[in-house]
C-alpha cells in the first residue's frame, strides 16, 4: 500500500516541536498500516513450508475454498485498514499550527476513528476558520 511519505520529502519544516511530533506520530501510524497489510497478505497467500509440490499443484475444491476464504478475509481486513488510512491521511493533510492540538487530541485513544471522512474534515476546517476569525478580530 505504501501511502506514507518519505521523511526526506517532508513539507513540515516547522520550528514547532509539537507539530513535528504529531506529524511523526501520523507518519508512524500510516507506516504501521502498510506493515499490517503486507504481513497479513503474506500470511494469507503463503503456503506452508511443509506442503509438498503435489499439494501445491492440486486445484480441487478444498484448496480453492480455503484460498477464496483467505482472499475474502484479506479484502475485509485491508478494507478496514483502508478506512483508517484515509482518516489518518485527512489528519495529516490538515495538520497545521492551527490544528495541531485538535489533531493530537483526535489521535489520543484513536478518537479519530469515531468520525467519518466528511465529519473529520469538516471538524478540522471549522477549527481553522475559528482560528482565522480570532486573528482577524485581534
Amino acid at each position: 500500500m505504501k501511502y506514507y511519505l518519505n521523511r526526506n520529502e517532508t513539507n513540515h519544516s516547522s520550528t514547532n516541536p509539537l507539530l513535528e511530533q504529531v506529524y511523526s506520530i501520523l507518519d508512524s501510524r500510516i507506516q504501521f498500516i502498510d506493515y499490517q497489510v503486507e504481513n497479513y497478505f503474506n500470511t494469507c497467500t503463503n503456503c506452508d513450508a511443509s506442503t509438498s509440490m503435489e499439494e501445491l499443484t492440486y486445484h480441487g475444491p478444498s484448496t480453492a475454498k480455503s484460498l477464496m476464504k483467505n482472499l475474502d478475509d484479506l479484502l475485509q481486513f485491508t478494507g478496514h485498514l483502508q478506512d483508517d488510512l484515509k482518516l489518518l491521511q485527512i489528519l495529516q493533510a490538515w495538520l497545521k499550527e492551527e490544528t495541531v492540538q485538535i489533531v493530537l487530541d483526535l489521535l489520543t485513544n484513536n478518537k479519530y476513528l469515531s468520525y467519518s471522512e466528511d465529519n473529520l474534515e469538516h471538524l478540522l476546517k471549522k477549527e481553522i476558520l475559528i482560528m482565522y476569525k480570532r486573528e482577524q478580530f485581534s
